[in-house]
């Protein structure tokens, strides 16, 4: 399985593709991962002309990740331009034989762009799932595991900034993207050093397959 990961910190803080590819091989399903991603971009960026974006999706991969900044739901504008480079990154992609996943990302753990982290949770919900309706694509609901963990638990899913993940967070999002691209439970994989990995991947099973 060879995933192109295209994004921001929030995607190589604890380098989740790496982690995946990973802890996924370590149980019988071999995976290469590649990252095309750059702190603070936003997907537009990545779909601007002549971006490496698009010539790393034509050398073929069986799935390509795509995770913007959280600031895709603080204008209208914003909105609209995700919308755009979502339709631009997916139809490329697909054209090129890749199956496409969009990460919803996780929320900051503060009020931003006037929401607080659950209501951010929210909206990125509404717009992704929105946007890979229309687009032929699925969503990997990291930000539902996020509302979860933060309303059910006390474990610390935010490094000192508050604002990307701690190692915590980092493991709950390999877990949910792992059980949404290979459809198996994330109580298959290793801990990777993480305390109340068995917790997180009991978090994501129940945010990818339900109760």
């Amino acid at each position: 399985m060879r995933i192109l990961f295209i994004g921001n910190s929030a995607t190589y803080v604890h380098d989740i593709p790496e982690t995946l590819a990973h802890l996924a091989t370590e149980v019988g399903m071999p995976t290469e991962s590649v990252r095309i991603v750059k702190g603070g971009w936003c997907l537009s960026q990545h779909a601007e002309n002549g971006s490496r974006a698009f010539s790393e999706i034509e050398k073929g991969y069986d799935i390509v990740v795509l995770q913007d900044n959280g600031n895709c739901v603080s204008s209208d504008e914003k909105r609209a331009a995700c919308i755009a480079s979502c339709e631009l990154l997916s139809a490329k992609a697909i054209k090129c034989g890749a199956k496409v996943f969009y990460y919803v990302r996780p929320p900051y753990g503060y009020e931003a762009f006037g929401r607080s982290p659950i209501e951010q949770c929210r909206a990125f919900d509404e717009l992704f799932s929105d946007i890979a309706n229309k687009n032929g694509a699925k969503c990997a609901y990291v930000n539902r595991a996020f509302q979860y963990a933060i309303e059910n638990t006390d474990i610390t899913l935010w490094g000192d900034d508050n604002a990307h993940t701690s190692p915590e967070g980092a493991y709950l999002a390999v877990c949910v993207i792992f059980g949404t691209i290979f459809g198996r439970s994330a109580t298959v994989l290793g801990d990777n050093e993480i305390e109340n990995a068995k917790e997180l991947q009991e978090i994501a099973d129940k945010i990818v397959f339900g109760d």
